[in-house]
């Protein structure tokens, strides 16, 4: 009786020792993301984002009033061309960067704090440490949020499930339609879209409720994960293969790049962001096993929606790679390590996965999780041992962004109604002349316009001579010339305002800023 009452003393020392090193985790994952919201300039994207929101607060209407970040001449800016906006993230974050930097940190510690209350210690943890939501967290980008509309759409799915009362089971099958709205508005499309989404979950436990032989069917994750996959990829491919002039469209413009870029996605975004960045590595051999021997609705269903959206996001990101590489005139396939952190995207399926493993080994399938790893409990700690230094690195390194120094010039002497000229190289050109824009000209009140050329254009013939080139922004008020580095030098006549080095994970280098002022301030 004795040798009964140590081992079990035994196994609660390990089990609290185990909650201790979980505790501490997880409080080392919200200083770093509490750290990451000081260290690090707000996302390029994110600064798009915020540019239509000011735009919008100043001028009532959402848009890029410098020109649209896709631009019918892929080597220059024109702010005629700035189609308006209905929705995105920009209309969830605020006017100013602090109001970003805010809302970023709220939503992840709320979403941390939700799952510490649901007694979810370990997927808190997961949150909190996941390398790609500290990034995202720190540059205001949606990742976090995303993920918090998905685990409502896992916990709807589980409540229908698991609903004995048909009528409430079907109300939570269509409430799915609204964090699914949120999810779709955030990526620029309208929510109404949302409810395609509620309906056809609707639809389905419908089926499965009246259908006995669907019902067996839609019980087997692995059919119905192969099914949802292959289903959405095709899907997507027949899109960009016939669709109108989109992303996708590529698919079909340039299917032996795409064909690439696809292998290159599937490395990226479903092995590194993934299996590597998730940790999901230690379970993945056992619950690809587990699945195929598992008969349960709630567990097809949450695999059926793994697959469908990493389909998606491995498509969309490869067409995206593909898409801009053309329009920039990139080097490939050199562009997708510059577009490398789209991979990110990913990010939306952690809590589901994590949720399903829980879900096998709460059915007493032999499927370790997070809160019950058994032998993977070792793995499980050496891949945390291995995230843990990128989770640092991208805490205490953040974003850095030399515009910004060189903004903080021109804003002190800018007077209304002049503009400026930006030259650097084609990629993520039109992308870094909104880093300015904040600083700048936030509102649209003081007539101020950015331009900008790659250094390929003949930019001193426009600049010097006044010549003008179709879809291009006039230049004959502009009084300031921002060079990024190794972007080439002023005309003649320009006098240097400002200079100084961007940062090493920027490419380095010297930038400057020319005026044709004869006095400026300074810092």
């Amino acid at each position: 009786m004795m040798e009964d009452d140590e081992s079990t003393q035994v196994l609660t020392d390990e089990e609290y020792s185990r909650q201790k090193w979980w505790k501490l985790l997880l409080i080392i994952g919200v200083c770093l993301n509490a750290l990451v919201v000081f260290t690090s300039d707000l996302g390029l994207d994110t600064h798009i984002h915020l540019t239509y929101a000011t735009v919008e607060a100043g001028q009532g209407e959402a848009a890029l009033d410098w020109g649209h970040t896709r631009p019918i001449d892929p080597l220059s800016s024109d702010p005629s061309y700035a189609p308006v906006k209905e929705d995105g993230w920009f209309d969830f974050i605020g006017d100013s960067p602090n109001d970003v930097r805010l809302l970023s940190f709220a939503i992840t510690l709320g979403f941390i704090g939700l799952l510490y209350k649901q007694q979810q210690l370990e997927l808190a943890v997961m949150v909190a440490l996941y390398p790609t939501f500290i990034f995202s967290t720190g540059r205001g980008y949606p990742e976090v949020f995303i993920a918090v509309m998905l685990y409502a759409v896992v916990i709807l799915i589980a409540h229908e499930c698991r609903q004995e009362d048909v009528n409430k089971a079907r109300l939570r099958a269509l409430s799915i339609a609204v964090p699914m709205a949120a999810i779709v508005a955030v990526k620029g499309m309208s929510m109404w879209w949302g409810l395609p989404f509620g309906l056809a979950a609707l639809a389905w436990f419908e089926a499965a409720r009246r259908s006995p032989t669907f019902a067996t069917w839609a019980s087997y994750p692995t059919k119905v994960a192969v099914v949802a996959g292959l289903g959405v990829g095709a899907l997507m491919l027949v899109m960009g293969f016939f669709g109108p002039g989109n992303t996708l469209s590529v698919i079909g413009d340039e299917p032996v790049r795409f064909s690439s870029a696809l292998l290159i996605a599937v490395f990226d975004v479903l092995v590194i962001y993934a299996l590597f960045g998730m940790v999901l590595w230690p379970f993945f051999g056992p619950a690809i096993k587990g699945l195929s021997t598992t008969s349960d609705l709630e567990v097809a269903c949450i695999a059926g929606l793994i697959a469908a959206f990493a389909a998606a996001i491995t498509v969309y990101v490869a067409a995206l790679w593909t898409y801009e590489s053309l329009l920039w005139g990139a080097d490939w396939p050199l562009m997708t390590w510059t577009m490398g952190n789209n991979g990110r995207y990913i990010s939306l399926l952690l809590i589901p996965i994590f949720m399903m493993l829980k879900r096998m080994n709460d059915l007493g399938i032999e499927v370790p999780c997070l809160e019950n790893p058994g032998e993977k409990y070792r793995s499980l700690m050496i891949g945390l041992a291995l995230i843990l230094p990128l989770s640092i690195l991208a805490a205490v390194n953040g974003q850095t962004m030399w515009s910004d120094e060189a903004a903080d010039v021109m804003v002190l002497n800018m007077e209304e109604g002049e503009d400026f000229l930006f030259i650097s190289e084609t990629t993520l050109g039109m992308h870094w002349l909104y880093t300015f824009h904040y600083d700048i000209d936030p509102f649209g009140n003081n007539n101020n316009t950015g331009h900008w050329r790659a250094d390929t254009t003949d930019w001193h013939d426009e600049l010097v001579n006044g010549t003008k080139v179709e879809n291009r922004g006039g230049l004959d008020d502009v009084e300031w010339l921002v060079i990024a580095p190794g972007a080439g030098e002023a005309p003649e006549g320009w006098g240097l305002a400002a200079q100084g080095e961007a940062d090493f994970l920027n490419g380095g280098g010297t930038w400057k800023v020319y005026t044709t002022h004869e006095e400026i301030w300074v810092y």
